[in-house]
């Protein structure tokens, strides 16, 4: 089964992606509740950045890219 809902999730880099060279793992709250995904990136993404779900596979993997929240106007 493949979560569809999860596309679009905004969570935090646990284990450092190493983009091509090999997966790491990302926390997501999906519906309230926190969960472990492994993740994959193009591009290295470090422990405790932020990233943004763009696609999702079977098995609790997903795909991220990396992710900055909009400025709150002063």
């Amino acid at each position: 089964m493949t979560d569809y809902g999860t596309i679009g999730a905004v969570g935090k880099v646990l284990v450092a992606i190493r983009g091509g060279k090999g997966s790491g793992e990302v926390m997501l709250t999906i519906g309230g509740v926190r969960e472990c995904y492994i993740a994959d990136s193009d591009a290295p993404i470090e422990r405790g950045q932020t990233v943004m779900v763009v696609e999702v596979a079977p098995h609790r993997h997903v795909t991220v890219v990396p992710w900055t929240d909009f400025p709150v106007p002063q």
